[in-house]
């Protein structure tokens, strides 16, 4: 039996509210801005790859690489390093950033089926005002967009999730949380709420040793999910 007749099989959740994870699940922000911090880090004498950015950094904040850096590879980086990352980082994704094709049908699926949402993610606000700005998806989510800055403490920790339940006043348990990363799909099990992994640079295996209770492989496999539980 395949994973996904295997996730059909279990029984459908009740779904009132969707929370979003934004970068690698509403834009596709990965590439770009792990090559950004790649690039920086080779600079501050660290012979980084991107693969191994990856595997170090993804679905944590840019506050904890600096840390890393010191413990993994010796390297102390500036103190202002965080402002220039963010600065290139905007300026990649001004020029660069394009949308998911296939990530409209899922949003125009659950606006008809009345189903609110909101954004959780570990990324700053004015990151997001960015990326979601260049994909047309700013206005759409307004009010509604939370970041790890605005709680105690970021993914694989629940607060964001939380955070975005009650903006849009569904319980937690009531909702479903899509993640693309090993630290999200765990603050969402965390949460309470039934989770999602959604493959991008994170394998699906990965994402279900971390507890998502479904994988999608990509965007329509995502709202093939969706559609089944509000049918």
């Amino acid at each position: 039996m395949s994973d996904r007749m295997m996730d059909a099989i279990v029984t459908k959740p009740v779904v009132r509210g969707v929370i979003f994870d934004c970068d690698g699940v509403l834009v596709d922000t990965e590439n770009l801005a792990n090559r950004v911090l790649t690039d920086l880090l080779c600079e501050y004498g660290c012979d980084m790859t991107p693969a191994q950015s990856h595997q170090f950094f993804i679905g944590g904040t840019l506050a904890a690489v600096a840390p890393k850096m010191a413990e993994s590879f010796g390297v102390t980086l500036p103190d202002d390093w965080i402002k220039e990352c963010y600065a290139r980082t905007f300026k990649s994704f001004e020029k660069d950033l394009k949308p998911y094709p296939d990530l409209d049908p899922v949003l125009d699926l659950l606006d008809a089926k009345g189903i609110p949402m909101a954004i959780g993610s570990n990324g700053p606000h004015d990151k997001m005002d960015v990326s979601l700005g260049k994909v047309g998806l700013l206005d759409r989510f307004r009010g509604r967009i939370c970041s790890a800055h605005d709680v105690q403490h970021a993914k694989p920790a629940p607060d964001v999730y939380l955070l975005a339940a009650e903006k849009i006043g569904i319980d937690i348990t009531k909702c479903v949380v899509i993640d693309d990363s090993i630290s999200g799909v765990r603050a969402g099990v965390a949460s309470g709420a039934t989770t999602i992994g959604l493959v991008d640079l994170t394998s699906a295996d990965a994402l279900r040793g971390a507890g998502a209770h479904y994988v999608a492989e990509n965007h329509l496999a995502l709202r093939d999910f969706l559609a089944d539980w509000l049918a």
